[in-house]
């Protein structure tokens, strides 16, 4: 594999989540694929631990297990496999390498239906051209907290704030964690931060902002009825309106497919399967990746499974 996915995983780790998602796009539909998971020993009754796992919707059982090791993989893991498919009651076993297998370890899963399977990586020139996607663009949402205005409770009927009417701007250094604001009749408190996230529950707040421009500043009032105090340097106040004014943008990451993931998985007797997945870069909560997967030999697009995991904007 020629990229990392998150940059805290193992690269072992890696490996078993990738075997995982192309068996599952590889599968029917309504299989349940999951990496890793733990079964339960029909001798001990304790849970252990695979690599990855597939239910069919009839109930039958298939346990992953991964070596992402230099050397072929002998005839030892494929005897503590077949021990271990019996006592977690699999219907089958797939024991995959990065690396293959030796004439004895394969002897050995054949006698005993292990299934073998291998992974090596590919280089660009090696994809099926049918899977000929050279680019993926990300798109990262971002914002920035410019400023904070406080309006004070007014004794007025409403009116939306005019700027001369701010009473306090929090200083820049206010921990936009800190819960500062109290409703005095529930009792709960909240942060800045929380206030953000509030607008995006409510609104939109990137729906206007073009991929790839300069930041954008936008101001949201939240007004409140006289019954929430704040916390501020010069003490506390009942509160009327927040004024959140923040800096937006959508920064724009290009992956081609040299830097992308490309590998080949392949199966005896069967056709082998290639899989380029473009990976994003970006220190985020979820990796997001756009996938495509296809036989070796596959001659049209009908056989290309085109999958992901993206973040969908809220419309």
């Amino acid at each position: 594999m020629t990229a990392r996915r998150d940059r805290d995983e193992p690269e072992w780790r890696a490996f078993e989540r990738l075997v995982a998602r192309i068996e599952r796009d590889a599968g029917a539909l309504g299989l349940a694929v999951i990496s890793p998971d733990r079964i339960r020993c029909r001798i001990t009754g304790s849970l252990r631990e695979v690599d990855a796992s597939i239910r069919e919707q009839d109930g039958a059982l298939t346990t992953i297990e991964c070596r992402k090791r230099r050397g072929r993989q002998d005839v030892t893991w494929i005897e503590q496999l077949v021990t271990k498919r019996h006592l977690l009651g699999a219907q089958r076993t797939i024991a995959v390498s990065a690396s293959g297998f030796s004439e004895a370890a394969q002897a050995i899963a054949h006698a005993h239906g292990i299934v073998l399977k291998e992974m090596r990586d590919l280089s660009a020139a090696d994809l099926n051209p049918v899977a000929g996607l050279d680019l993926v663009l990300f798109s990262h949402p971002r914002a920035s907290i410019v400023s904070v205005g406080l309006r004070y409770a007014r004794p007025t009927p409403w009116t939306p704030p005019a700027p001369g009417e701010i009473d306090l701007v929090l200083p820049s250094d206010t921990d936009p964690f800190g819960p500062i604001f109290r409703n005095v009749d529930e009792g709960h408190c909240w942060s800045i931060n929380d206030i953000w996230h509030q607008l995006q529950e409510a609104a939109t707040p990137f729906a206007s902002i073009v991929k790839g421009y300069p930041p954008q500043v936008r101001t949201a009032c939240f007004p409140y009825p006289g019954n929430v105090t704040v916390e501020t340097p010069t003490g506390q106040h009942v509160l009327g309106d927040v004024l959140l004014t923040v800096a937006l943008w959508i920064e724009v990451e290009a992956v081609r497919r040299e830097d992308a993931i490309k590998v080949e998985y392949l199966s005896a007797g069967e056709p082998a399967l290639q899989r380029v997945e473009f990976t994003s870069c970006r220190p985020e909560k979820r990796d997001w990746f756009v996938s495509l997967q296809l036989p070796e030999d596959a001659d049209d697009t009908a056989a290309l499974w085109i999958g992901g995991n993206w973040p969908q904007r809220k419309r």
